[in-house]
């Protein structure tokens, strides 16, 4: 089951790519901002965006939190390269190397990383933990939220709170027919956990880039919603690495991660947001 969650995993991460290209697209073609929205290509990506983050949670349940969360934060390369290809956007031969090294280290990840066959049931200390650590992040974070000008503390608790939404993900304990996993969901305290960290995270990360520059924010939140949730699954949720490939796994999360942060910082990930106080150019290939 390892290679469907490497499946899921790497098609969660272009479902995202791609419905930032869109969502992009859209933004640059509507004419008014309250148009957005409305448009096709926003639409579309919107469904990409959900698409990917169902894509992600079944990748969640077969295999290591933090090889896929480097997996999904590797949409960021597909996003600045393809978005050189799209919209014309400046291309660095740094940000080559970048894309190159991301894709060597979440090879090396993927090659080292191993998980259990059967997914772990929670303990009632498990969830418990789970709902204290989403009360404590929610007390901090909302205050910071308004306070603080700093867009990478913001960021910081955003990637946290993405991160609380991977390890509910894998705690989640649900089977059944349809129904029956429906009404275990309406009553299960780890799916409330799951939705609460999924809306504090996107909150979060929203008013992190109202602060600061796209990039650097982009950077924190990959990093910390990879890091984060990856050494607790290594530590309580089964995931683990193969005998021997600890230091693989150690250069591969480096590589990736490494990779990230320098494309998250690219001209072409500003320009593609609007970022750089350049009118956006007209589409060049879609």
């Amino acid at each position: 089951m390892l290679l469907l969650g490497l499946l899921a995993a790497l098609a969660a991460a272009g479902a995202n790519a791609g419905a930032a290209l869109l969502e992009a697209s859209a933004a640059r073609r509507a004419s008014r901002a309250a148009t957005v929205v409305l448009h096709p290509m926003y639409l579309t990506g919107l469904a990409l965006d959900i698409g990917g983050w169902v894509l992600t949670v079944l990748a969640l349940r077969y295999m290591p939190i933090v090889a896929v969360q480097a997996i999904v934060a590797g949409q960021v390369a597909i996003t600045v390269v393809a978005s050189h290809w799209v919209f014309d956007t400046p291309l660095r031969r740094i940000d080559l190397a970048a894309a190159a090294a991301n894709a060597v280290g979440l090879a090396l990840i993927v090659a080292s990383a191993s998980v259990e066959d059967a997914l772990l049931t929670p303990s009632t200390g498990a969830v418990v933990a789970l709902l204290v650590t989403f009360g404590v992040l929610l007390v901090v974070s909302v205050p910071v939220a308004f306070r603080s000008r700093r867009a990478m503390l913001v960021s910081f608790l955003a990637g946290l709170a993405f991160g609380g939404t991977a390890v509910a993900v894998r705690m989640v304990d649900l089977e059944g027919s349809l129904g029956e996993m429906a009404r275990m969901a309406a009553t299960d305290p780890v799916v409330w956990a799951l939705l609460g960290f999924a809306a504090l995270g996107l909150a979060l990360y929203t008013v992190a880039l109202g602060r600061g520059s796209v990039g650097p924010v982009v950077a924190v939140l990959a990093v910390t919603e990879t890091l984060a949730p990856g050494f607790v699954g290594l530590i309580a949720l089964g995931d683990g690495v193969r005998p021997g490939g600890i230091p693989w796994f150690v250069a591969g999360l480096v590589l990736a991660l490494g990779g990230v942060v320098v494309l998250a910082r690219s001209p072409a990930q500003a320009s593609l947001s609007g970022d750089d106080g350049v009118a956006p150019p007209p589409l060049k290939r879609l």
